[in-house]
């Protein structure tokens, strides 16, 4: 038995091995890795297109909520607006109702004090004509007006 193994022995058993590794890795190995390392760059290029639409995205939407932030202060300002003239235009209608009132109130005090100073009027004569009547049933005898 010999220790020390023959070279050529170890040569030809090696050389199936050898083909073996060489033909896994031409038909597998080479193939596989050109794969990955296309999938990695295409993963790596969908990361970088996504990161460039969601930018794109960010922009617009920061644009979009600058239009909207614009055109809420201009409706708030169209508002105060309309509300201001809505205002001027309920104090121009409530001091017209005023004035309008308060002449009917004038209109009504002056009807009412010329009715009061009517009734006072016809109170004295018709105070007079009872006073003259009830002296006269008094008396027993009827008084001329004058007296």
């Amino acid at each position: 038995m010999e220790i020390i193994p023959n070279i050529q022995q170890v040569l030809l058993n090696m050389l199936p091995f050898l083909v073996a590794i060489l033909g896994m890795y031409k038909i597998i190995l080479k193939p596989m890795l050109e794969y990955l390392l296309d999938r990695a760059g295409a993963i790596k290029g969908g990361h970088d297109e996504a990161a460039r639409v969601e930018g794109q995205v960010q922009e617009r939407m920061s644009e979009y909520e600058a239009k909207l932030a614009q055109a809420r202060d201009e409706i708030a300002a169209l508002r105060a607006e309309k509300r201001s003239d809505a205002q001027a235009k309920y104090e121009t209608v409530v001091a017209e109702a005023r004035s309008e009132a308060e002449a009917q109130i004038e209109t009504a005090i002056g009807e009412i004090n010329a009715a009061k100073k009517a009734a006072s009027d016809q109170l004295k004569t018709m105070s007079g004509d009872i006073a003259n009547q009830v002296a006269g049933q008094v008396l027993g005898r009827p008084l001329s007006a004058g007296a």
